[in-house]
């Protein structure tokens, strides 16, 4: 279906800090079906507005908060196109009650590991500056004003989601605006800025391929995304795919299987950064979304807590001191961070340290379960194999970054092209070439094996 292009209608809001704009069509092209209201920013000199298009995705809408200068940025993305919302056909899950947490979703049939689950247009995209640069009581007008321009159907849907409260009458006694607020706090997703693309010779005007600012979305999904729950070791991850992929549908949000999952068990995301230890996973997750976790790993026994919470501290220690060493970082080789802990400098015999190093992160990484992140294990490992100069290692450990990199980054993502480029050949990579030139290898060397 062809976008919408009637005429643009304006709708003042009531705050005073609120003012009408000559023109927010600021998008060749393309007409926005609503933008009400405006609101100025307290810090700049920014006005950010509700844009809607309710003829995206075969009539069920998608609306935007943000200025007129990052809307026009969305219009110019590829993705911005009139299609169907997405989900697998035949749906691999059903959406249960589940005791202590409500609705989520259960595997109908058995899923391998890689396989896409569901996917799904976003319903509501926030830009981040809004809650730094808008009065709460004008953000929350905004949130109100942009899901009363959904179509009714996408509407419903949003208001069906659920809210930290298990208590009806709460929620029964709130405003619409309250509602829409509680609604959109308990299933936010953190979405980064699209990925910058080089500005075509051919566009017009050229901003409208840069995006005006890089800060983050708060996004909302109303639909079966958004009944995922929580596990500290979950089975699933997402990733947001800006721009369509080999003729695939743009601006959707992707959960794929990080393990297989069998018939009858939750499909699980983790809301949090996992590397965290019981006691601050815990905290987090009562103050942000109101709930005590009671995943496998939260319910473990005593000594078998600490045992993980020692793992998770190893993860993050080795982890950084990879890094540091990697970004060319002097901390870690004088310990400052590393708690007492030194590798020793380049070239006097620290390679096989190092890679040992590499190694037990990969084990502790899979001992924890932690599949959604284990690609940034294997990277670090392809990595120090490379600066010791130990081609088949590099092959197999980037190898394994981009298999379970790909599940969770996308095809587009920076570091897993760079992970493809080392599986493919080593011996082209920056680290390994600087490193072996001086020893006598060529890069001719891997010809004929």
């Amino acid at each position: 279906m062809p976008m919408m292009t009637g005429a643009l209608t304006y709708h003042a809001g009531n705050s005073a800090n609120s003012h009408p704009q000559e023109d927010l069509n600021t998008s060749p092209g393309h007409n926005w079906s609503s933008t009400t209201p405006c609101f100025n920013s307290i810090v700049s000199n920014d006005a950010f507005c509700v844009f809607t298009n309710t003829s995206y995705a075969n009539d069920e809408g998608i609306t935007f908060i943000t200025t007129a200068q990052r809307a026009a940025y969305l219009t110019s993305l590829l993705s911005f196109t009139p299609r169907s919302n997405i989900t697998s056909s035949p749906a691999k899950y059903t959406i249960s009650s589940i005791p202590g947490k409500g609705l989520g979703l259960i595997a109908s049939t058995r899923i391998p590991r890689g396989s896409v689950i569901l996917s799904s247009h976003p319903t509501l995209m926030i830009d981040y500056r809004v809650f730094d640069e808008l009065l709460r009581t004008d953000y929350i007008s905004l949130q109100a004003a942009a899901i009363s321009s959904l179509p009714p159907a996408h509407r419903s849907a949003f208001f069906d989601l659920s809210t930290q409260s298990k208590n009806a009458s709460v929620t029964g006694g709130l405003s619409r605006i309250a509602l829409t607020d509680t609604i959109i706090t308990t299933n936010a997703f953190d979405i980064p800025a699209p990925p910058l693309r080089p500005p075509s010779p051919h566009s017009s005007p050229p901003h409208d391929q840069i995006d005006p600012t890089d800060t983050l979305w708060y996004t909302v999904f109303a639909s079966s995304i958004s009944r995922l729950n929580h596990d500290c070791r979950p089975n699933a991850d997402y990733r947001f795919d800006w721009n369509s992929s080999k003729g695939g549908p743009g601006l959707v949000q992707v959960i794929t299987a990080v393990k297989d999952i069998l018939p009858g068990e939750e499909i699980t995301i983790s809301y949090i950064n996992p590397l965290r230890s019981r006691k601050a996973r815990q905290k987090l997750l009562s103050t942000a979304w109101g709930f005590e976790c009671s995943c496998e790993l939260c319910s473990r026994s005593g000594g078998r807590v600490e045992e993980a919470d020692q793992r998770v501290r190893l993860i993050r220690k080795v982890r950084r001191l990879l890094k540091e060493e990697q970004d060319g970082g002097s901390k870690a080789g004088r310990g400052e961070e590393g708690e007492g802990w030194k590798m020793g400098s380049r070239g006097q015999g620290e390679g096989d340290d190092r890679t040992k190093a590499a190694e037990l992160l990969v084990s502790l990484y899979e001992m924890e379960g932690l599949w959604g992140t284990v690609h940034e294990a294997y990277a670090l490992a392809a990595r120090e194999y490379s600066n010791a100069g130990e081609t088949w290692m590099v092959m197999k450990w980037a190898a394994l970054a981009v298999e379970f990199g790909m599940m969770v980054l996308g095809e587009g993502d920076e570091a897993l092209r760079e992970m493809k480029g080392l599986a493919r050949n080593p011996w082209g990579h920056g680290a390994w070439s600087s490193r072996n030139k001086s020893e006598g290898y060529g890069e001719g060397d891997e010809k004929g094996w």
